[in-house]
Parts: structure tokens; C-alpha cells; sequence
């Protein structure tokens, strides 16, 4: 189960959902904000399509040995010692009251 699952326009409330969208990369979908990250973790390679997300805390960690990474800059937060993930480009939280 994902913790912190962002508040949605209406008061419903959706799980972050992670989809592989090439070999190299997944798209982490967080309520109206998308990041575009690798595919694998960089510390054993686990596949990132399996992971944990926290959407609140914008943190996502790997299936494989629970490394956490910050989704804004890649930053290991958490787990093994290993070189940062790979974020390719983050979509910021629409201003409050901006038409979706």
C-alpha cells in the first residue's frame, strides 16, 4: 500500500500509479503531478515499475532492497549506498485554483 496518496479536486483520493513508458523510463502519476524517471534503480537494478511511492512526500522506493529516492532531484534518501536516480523531468503542482 502507498502512503500519503494525494488529495484530489472533489475530495477523492487516488493512489500514485507508476507505468513503464519505454525500457529506460517510467512516468509516476501523483494526483496532477507526473515525473519522469529510469526504469531501474541504481543501486541493484529493480525495476522501478514495482516500487512504493509516497505521493505527499514525493518519494519513491525500490521493490528490490527499499532504496528511497526524492522524486524533485534523484537524491537517495534512504537504503544502500549507491549513485542518485536518474529524474529526467518533473511536471510542478498546477497553481491552487487552476483549471486542470
Amino acid at each position: 500500500m502507498t502512503a500519503g496518496a494525494p488529495q484530489l479536486r472533489g475530495g477523492s483520493r487516488t493512489e500514485p500509479v507508476v507505468r513503464q513508458v519505454t525500457e529506460d523510463l517510467v512516468l509516476v502519476e501523483m494526483g496532477d503531478r507526473k515525473v519522469l524517471a529510469a526504469a531501474r534503480c541504481p543501486h541493484r537494478q529493480g525495476k522501478l515499475k514495482f516500487a512504493r511511492v509516497d505521493g505527499e512526500r514525493l518519494r519513491i522506493t525500490c521493490p528490490l532492497h527499499h532504496s528511497t529516492f526524492d522524486l524533485t532531484d534523484g537524491a537517495r534518501l534512504s537504503g544502500p549506498k549507491c549513485d542518485t536516480l536518474r529524474v529526467v523531468d518533473a511536471l510542478p503542482d498546477p497553481p491552487p485554483g487552476a483549471a486542470s
